[in-house]
């Protein structure tokens, strides 16, 4: 019963991810009169039609750059115990060609014979 809680508990958080691009888009439908009335820049050009598109674009590129920003990861805000983080120079790499050190010698040779096997008859 606790495992099946669990697995719904995660599919339903899955979900929740996977909708969260859409949201300004529902947000929008939802709010559309308030949005196309109160918060649109444009609404002094009628004939632009944008009806509070303007804001929705905003949010998207909001949400855009919001979710780049909380990808990134800074080393320096997150310590790992007494370990600091280096920071390292690009050394050109050198690479050695190593040979092989043994000999295959071939010794193997393969007889040809014209008649075919045929076990005693009894």
């Amino acid at each position: 019963m606790k495992i099946k809680l669990t697995s719904y508990l995660f599919v339903f958080l899955y979900i929740i991810a996977m909708l969260r691009p859409i949201a300004p888009f529902v947000e929008y439908a939802i709010n559309y009169d308030y949005i196309a009335k109160v918060l649109c820049i444009n609404k002094d050009n009628p004939e632009l039609n944008c009806n509070g598109k303007c804001q929705l674009m905003e949010k998207l590129k909001q949400q855009e750059e919001d979710d780049f920003n909380s990808l990134r990861i800074h080393m320096e805000e997150y310590p790992i115990g007494f370990v600091r983080v280096l920071k390292l120079e690009n050394e050109p790499v050198t690479t050695s060609i190593q040979k092989n050190k043994f000999h295959y010698k071939v010794d193997y040779s393969y007889l040809f014979y014209q008649s075919v096997f045929h076990p005693p008859s009894v």
